[in-house]
C-alpha cells in the first residue's frame, strides 16, 4: 500500500500490548493536556477525525504526569462523571488555560470556573474527591506508563500501537498515522 508506515518510523508497536477497555471495536486513546499548546492546536482536527469514525471507540485521556497535569486530569474525570465533558466544556477549559492564563489547578478555582459553565459547584467538588475520579486518575497513570506515553498529544490504538506528534512528523501526519493504525488494527 502507498500509505504504509513502518514500525519504529512513525509509531511504536507495544509488546506486550497495553490492556484494552472495550472489545468488538478498534479502540483509540488520545492522551492530551489542557495546558499543552500542541494538544490545544490539534483539538479541532482530532474532533473532526473522531466524528468521522465508525466502529471505533474513541477515548480522550488527560495525561496525568503530576502537578497541574493531575489537577487537570481530575477536573476532566469529574466533568465526565457529571456528564459535562462535552466538546463545548472541553473547549471552554482549553480557552481558559490557553488564552486567559487561568491555571485551574486548585479545586476551588476549578469549581468557580465550572460553575460559570452551569455545573453545580458543590456537586463538582464532591465528585472531584470521589473514589471514582481517583480510580480513573490511577488507571490513566497506569495506562500511560504501560504504553510508554511521555508527551502529548499521543495516541494509543488498540493498546498495541503508539504514536505522537514528534514520531508522526507533525499534526497533519499524526492524524494520517492514526488512520493507518486503525486500518491495521482492523486487518488483524
Amino acid at each position: 500500500m502507498a500509505d504504509e508506515i513502518a514500525t519504529g518510523e512513525r509509531y511504536v508497536e507495544l509488546s506486550p500490548p497495553a490492556p484494552r477497555t472495550t472489545a468488538g471495536t478498534v479502540e483509540v486513546w488520545e492522551f492530551f493536556w489542557y495546558g499543552d499548546p500542541l494538544s490545544y492546536a490539534l483539538d479541532p482536527a482530532v474532533r473532526r477525525w473522531a466524528g468521522r469514525q465508525t466502529g471505533v471507540t474513541f477515548v480522550r485521556v488527560p495525561a496525568p504526569f503530576g502537578g497541574r497535569w493531575d489537577a487537570h486530569a481530575r477536573m476532566h474525570f469529574a466533568l465526565e462523571a457529571l456528564a459535562h465533558a462535552d466538546s463545548e466544556t472541553m473547549g471552554a477549559v482549553y480557552e481558559a488555560v490557553q488564552h486567559r492564563g487561568q491555571r485551574l489547578a486548585e479545586p476551588e478555582e476549578q469549581a468557580d470556573f465550572v460553575a460559570g459553565l452551569g455545573v453545580d459547584r458543590a456537586r463538582y467538588l464532591a465528585v472531584l474527591d470521589s473514589f471514582g475520579v481517583q480510580g480513573q486518575l490511577a488507571s490513566a497513570k497506569a495506562q500511560a506508563s504501560r504504553a510508554g506515553v511521555q508527551s502529548v498529544p499521543a495516541f494509543l490504538v488498540n493498546g498495541k500501537y503508539r504514536t505522537d506528534l514528534k514520531s508522526a512528523g507533525g499534526p497533519t501526519e499524526l492524524m494520517r498515522v492514526v488512520d493507518r493504525l486503525v486500518a491495521t488494527a482492523r486487518e488483524r
